[in-house]
């Protein structure tokens, strides 16, 4: 898609999206990139921690009540009072209601927050990312805004106002080396349900000689004491969104792997196309989508281990423009905002 495109031109837009590895910024250079005037209101790092009082209540709870849940509640709370001031401060500066205001996981947000934005747009609009199950909370939040999307197909059932939409890959850089450090790159969080097959992945890849880039956030020093020839890379700071990029564009293929707490597909996923990479995944429900060619997207469980090294040497095969650019961020964010095109 071009940058020249006029339907977003000139058009303005506030968005509120959680600070997770740099994705606020990757979808502010997309909106510029489309033309759009931004407002983005940051997710701040700088909240309370634990008072004194609150460090003995939580130990209260955790040995007469067997609740261990009293720490995460109070931090959760002085998050979110830190960015309800931030957002009402930035709120403020803005004179003329905007075209659009888009939210991803309004859950996270104080309601008289969610009350200011919609006072200072024409249209609201939600994208809860994650299950409904997994935050429920955002339910409460459905009734301020004109379009609620979600991304799990069993969402659907909650409300028959919901839409489904895919995620996507960010389309205003897709420049790639044509030369691989890495034959396969994975990054994500310690997730105990499915380290048993990265690990047994990882190790198989290691076996084999392949060059590998397999990163995992989180992990006790327990596992990492207990799991030391895995050929997993235990880091302390996740990458951001443009140093993923950047990675997956120095790899021939991406690991995808799962969270079996949502059915949707993951950005992994997305970034394969956007990018020309080759996609090794678990996911099987990549094989009822368009996109899917068997010579690019290597699924787990339907194919052997042993069969990567042929899967990984085979030229990546092009796919339809058409079919490519369904899934970009700029078909995505068309779709959010019902333009016309």
């Amino acid at each position: 898609m071009s940058s020249e495109n006029i339907f977003l031109k000139n058009k303005s837009i506030i968005i509120v999206i959680p600070n997770d590895f740099g994705l606020p910024e990757s979808f502010k250079k997309n909106l510029e990139f489309l033309g759009m005037q931004v407002h983005l209101l940051p997710y701040s790092d700088d909240y309370k921690s634990l008072t004194f009082s609150d460090r003995i209540k939580h130990t209260l709870c955790k040995i007469f009540k067997k609740d261990r849940s009293y720490k995460k509640r109070v931090l959760e709370h002085n998050r979110m009072q830190s960015h309800r001031i931030i957002h009402h401060k930035i709120l403020s500066t803005i004179s003329d209601k905007t075209d659009y205001a888009l939210l991803l996981r309004p859950d996270l947000l104080h309601d008289d927050v969610i009350e200011k934005i919609k006072q200072s747009t024409k249209k609201m609009i939600a994208y809860q990312w994650d299950g409904l199950d997994r935050y429920p909370d955002i339910k409460s939040k459905v009734k301020y805004f004109d379009h609620f999307f979600v991304f799990d197909k069993k969402d659907l059932s909650y409300n028959s106002k919901f839409k489904l939409i895919n995620n996507f890959y960010f389309d205003y850089d897709l420049t790639c080396d044509t030369v691989s450090e890495n034959d396969v790159f994975f990054i994500g969080s310690h997730i105990d349900n499915r380290m048993p097959k990265l690990k047994e992945i990882s190790l198989y890849l290691k076996e084999n000689n392949f060059k590998t880039s397999i990163n995992v956030m989180g992990s006790s020093r327990r596992y990492i004491r207990e799991n030391p020839q895995s050929g997993i890379h235990h880091i302390g700071k996740a990458l951001n969104f443009q140093e993923n990029y950047d990675t997956i564009k120095k790899s021939t293929a991406i690991l995808d792997l799962v969270n079996n707490v949502h059915n949707g597909l993951s950005f992994r996923v997305f970034e394969s196309i956007g990018l020309k990479k080759k996609l090794i995944t678990n996911n099987s429900e990549v094989k009822n989508y368009d996109f899917y060619d068997e010579n690019n997207i290597f699924v787990l469980g339907d194919r052997k281990l042993e069969d990567l090294k042929e899967f990984i040497s085979t030229p990546y095969r092009k796919i339809d423009d058409t079919i490519m650019e369904k899934y970009s961020f700029t078909n995505w964010i068309y779709q959010i905002l019902e333009v016309s095109v």
